[in-house]
Parts: structure tokens; sequence; C-alpha cells
């Protein structure tokens, strides 16, 4: 099963037995875990959870149809990889899981959380996050992707050094430590063009590969985080893209629902109270002043809850509430209709910036712009796809209505924008070793014969005498002369 627009699974399939033990004596995460699951994994849980003993696997399949056996034999090889279902020839769920489970649905789920909400808050305090929750959360957000497009000293003040260490990595900036010289990769390019929820959970599971890497024990955090998801109230969600942002308050009117918050409890460990603080920054917690006590859950944590309907799934529906802003014309000229500093940010990459007004700026596609965006590893396709993919509406419907939307980018800039990537190719660069001044010409013929039978001859000049041989072929040519040279 391909687990890549479920990232919570991808990441679980990989834990060691011991890890998910541990997690799963936690109902919080059981129930968050049992939320991604797929429906058919969820219906085999089900109808596990209450029988008691095993369940021979044959006399599964006697029951299913053939047309669903395989099928339902793909799900329960994914609760096999997720160690919820135990043994192999016998269905039995997970003991820690099922009792977990059993207790979750039992209490509910926001006391499987363990999580304490405020009773009462002080009506300024209360205004005050209602306010600005959903507005702070997108303008934490996109400093961190703002500093990912555009690495710099102005766009890293807002940015810890885990997230700079994260991109890194990550393989999404290049640069070494100290180094002020960062740039963004293909990968990190291509991390811009995924959908919010994607984003964010990519960044989450590398951080905690990060941690792990560093010898650390993350169940904790996952475990945390994972309660939380629990505690997300989709009502207070409104859909926010971090490439489209909204200028009026409309949403805010909409929302009616009153956030919650949430004690910071003196008990949590340094490890949580630490992953709380990086949540803050990403802007999925919002923490008006650290001596308050208190946190929300803001609505861009919601997209951590969306992986049960696959991330896939949000990624198309983002795309259709999404509205472009780019026009190209034929003459290489950019016009950007925004005034987001993201969006201004992620076009430099690849565009010459010429004019910036309050809510429209223009620039060019040019050689050298182009080029620069080629030499950190952007491929002219990703130019090209996020160019298409954030098409202004009038230049879609235009090209919808004569030959599709493809043609939104007109076909002569995105065909040059590949014979610029195409120039790079013209030439194969190498690491080699070069032979000359030969004493005689025997000398000369006997290396240029012993690369050449042995696969390491590159070039060869007989006028002048010139052999070229791979970088790793050099102490094979000198070995040999040593061996050889009485001979020749």
């Amino acid at each position: 099963m391909n687990l890549n627009d479920r990232p919570l699974l991808g990441y679980l399939v990989k834990r060691t037995a011991e890890q998910l033990s541990e997690l799963y004596e936690s109902p919080g995460a059981v129930f968050a875990v049992f939320c991604a699951l797929p429906d058919i994994s969820q219906q085999c849980v089900l109808k596990l959870l209450w029988i008691s003993g095993d369940l021979q696997l044959s006399l599964w399949r006697s029951i299913l149809k053939k047309e669903q056996l395989s099928t339902v034999e793909t799900h329960i090889g994914l609760l096999r990889k997720l160690r919820i279902i135990d043994s192999t020839e016998q269905l039995k769920l997970n003991t820690k899981f099922r009792n977990s489970y059993i207790h979750a649905i039992r209490v509910g789920k926001y006391e499987a959380s363990r999580l304490k909400a405020m009773a009462e808050l002080d009506e300024k305090s209360r205004k005050s996050a209602n306010k600005d929750l959903g507005k702070k959360a997108i303008e934490r957000w996109e400093c961190i992707l703002h500093y990912l497009a555009l690495p710099s000293q102005k766009s890293e003040q807002g940015v810890s050094g885990s997230t700079k260490q994260l991109f890194k990595a990550a393989g999404l900036t290049s640069g070494a430590d100290g180094d002020n010289d960062i740039e963004i990769t293909s990968a990190g390019f291509q991390f811009l063009l995924f959908s919010q929820t994607q984003q964010i959970w990519m960044y989450i599971l590398h951080f905690l590969r990060m941690e792990e890497s560093q010898g650390k024990n993350v169940m904790a955090e996952l475990d945390f985080l994972l309660r939380l998801t629990l505690c997300v109230d989709h009502n207070t969600h409104t859909s926010n893209n971090v490439r489209s942002r909204s200028h009026d308050s409309g949403a805010d009117r909409e929302n009616k629902s009153t956030a919650r918050a949430f004690f910071i409890d003196d008990t949590w460990s340094e490890t949580i109270t630490g992953f709380l603080m990086h949540l803050r920054e990403l802007g999925l917690i919002f923490i008006r002043k650290r001596k308050d006590g208190y946190f929300f859950i803001t609505p861009l944590f919601a997209h951590l809850t969306m992986s049960c309907a696959s991330t896939t799934e949000v990624s198309v529906a983002e795309k259709r509430s999404h509205m472009g802003y780019i026009i190209v014309e034929t003459n290489y000229r950019v016009y950007a209709y925004t005034d987001s500093s993201l969006q201004l940010a992620i076009l430099s990459t690849f565009t010459e910036m010429m004019y910036r007004f309050s809510d429209m700026s223009v620039g060019l596609l040019t050689r050298e712009s182009v080029r620069r965006a080629l030499q950190v590893g952007i491929t002219a396709s990703q130019i090209i796809a996020f160019l298409r993919a954030n098409a202004h509406p009038e230049t879609v419907s235009a090209a919808a209505t004569s030959s599709g939307t493809i043609q939104c980018v007109p076909v002569t800039v995105a065909d040059q924008i590949r014979l610029w990537e195409d120039e790079r190719h013209r030439l194969v660069f190498s690491d080699s070793a070069l032979y000359s001044t030969f004493e005689s010409e025997r000398e000369y013929v006997g290396v240029k014969e012993y690369a050449r039978s042995q696969d390491i001859l590159l070039w060869f000049d007989d006028v002048q005498r010139l052999v070229v041989v791979t970088e790793d072929g050099h102490d094979k040519v000198k070995a040999w002369w040593k061996a050889n040279k009485a001979n020749v």
C-alpha cells in the first residue's frame, strides 16, 4: 500500500516494535492513529476489537468474497506493519492498542487527550486570541517559508536555530554551518510547491527524524502531538492558504466559535515544553505570553488532522480554493497581483523583480535569473509548474477556451526556460588526470593502450602525445607504470 498520501502512517511503519509499543500505551495517541487509518483498515480493527481469542486468517478468507480478498489482505498487511495486529497466521489485536482504544472511546477524545482546558478566561485575553489566532498562525508559518524561499540575515530573524538545522538536514537548503551564503535547493523549492497540509506534515516528520538522529526518544513528542489533534475544534478552522491571503475579515466574521485555552502543565517534561515552543514557532500553537500559563490550538493545526482524508485529496481541495495571481506574457514579463512578501520571495528566486507597487509587482524572466535558480538545483519543470499552478484566473480561463489550461504560460516562455536549462547540460565535467611530456612514442602508446583496456581512457591526442584518464584510474596507471617502466 502506498502511504505517500498518509504521512503519519508512513512514518509509523518504519518505527521499531518497542517504539510503537510505547506509543500504544497512550489512549489519546491510539485514537488518533485509528482516525488516520484508511476506512477498510478501521473496519478490520473494529471487527477484531470484540473478538475474544485469536481469529484464524483462513476463516477470515473463507468469509470474504474473492473480489474483496486482496483488498482486505492489503489492509491487514498495513495493520501488521503498524503492529496493531500481532501474529502472522492468526488475527489478534495488539493488547496495548486494544486496551487503549477501548479506554479512549469510553472516556471520550477530550478526556483521552489528557489536556486541561481552562474553564474561564478573562474577556480581554479571549477576544484578543479569537481575533488574532488565524492571522498570527499564518504569519508565523509564512515567516518559516519566507526564510526557506530567500535565506538571508533579515529573513532568519524570526526563525530558530532548530528550524535552520532542520532545513539543512532535510536537504531543503544548502550551505555549511555558519555560512551566510545559504541557498534554497531543488528539494526546498519543491517543498514550496506542496499543499499546506503536505508542508506541515513534512516539517513535523523531518523534525522527529532529526531528533531521532540525535539519539532522542521522540515517542513522547509524537504522543503529545497526536493528543493535541484530538482537541482541534474544526468549527474554528478556516481554510487559509499560505499563498493566498485574504484582505478582509470575512473569515473572522464567520468564525462564531470561541477558541479554547489549555493549561501548560508544570509537570510536563522539558522535552514536551520545548516541543510546545517549537509548535508555537510554526504557528500551530498560540501563546500570548509564556507567563500566562496557557495556550491555544490555532486553525493551522487542523491540517495535522487531515491525514485520514489523505493529503492528496486535501491538496486538490486547496488548489480549487486557491486564487492564482501570476500573469506571464510572451515578452517574458511577469505580473504578480499580490502584496504577500512570501509569494514575491518565491517568485524572485527565478525572476528579476523590476517594480513593486502596493498590490502588484512586475518582474522579468531572464537567462541570468533562471540560471541562478538552476544553479541551486531548481529545475525548469519546477519553475514552469509553479507559474502554471499560480496562474491568474483570467489567464486560466482564456487558455481553457483556446487550447487548454497548460497554455496559461506562453509556450515560447516555457520552451525558453527549458532551453536555458539544456544549456547547462551541453558539457559534462568530470575529475580526471592528464599525462603529457612522454619521453618516447612507445611510452605514450603503452599508457594509452593500458588506459583503453581498463576502460579509464577519457581522451587522447596522438599529435601532442596527451592522455586523459579518469580520476579513479590515475592510481591504476601509476601502478602499471611502476611495474612496466623498464619495458617501455
